[in-house]
């Protein structure tokens, strides 16, 4: 997949220096289901990070909610503006059916 809809390397957030300093550092904003940190970059694009704990439950479930995370911020990036590093902690109880459910509580804080 080529264009300005793919979730590259670059974009993630993986290493554990990264994902503390956004935390620290990163303006918190509170949902339902979700906890995020954001904080600006100067690399030019978004990056994203995603934390999910076993509480959350089953392992089919935790990466069922990473893959629809991951989805919607790969077809929402281009509309945020400036470049953020957005952290994504996920609460416990957190258990959406479709994108679509993800989409409607997140688009509110980060588009």
């Amino acid at each position: 997949m080529k264009g300005k809809y793919r979730f590259t390397k670059k974009e993630r957030l993986i290493f554990y220096q990264e994902l503390k300093e956004v935390m620290k550092y990163g303006k918190r904003v509170n949902t339902k289901n979700y906890t995020l940190f954001i904080k600006k970059n100067d690399k030019g694009f978004h990056r994203l990070g995603v934390i999910i704990k076993k509480e959350v439950g089953r392992a089919t479930l935790r990466n069922r909610v990473k893959r629809y995370l991951r989805e919607f911020f790969r077809l929402n990036k281009h509309k945020i503006k400036g470049s953020l590093d957005i952290l994504i902690m996920v609460k416990k109880g957190t258990s959406p059916k479709k994108l679509w459910e993800v989409e409607e509580e997140l688009s509110k804080v980060i588009v």
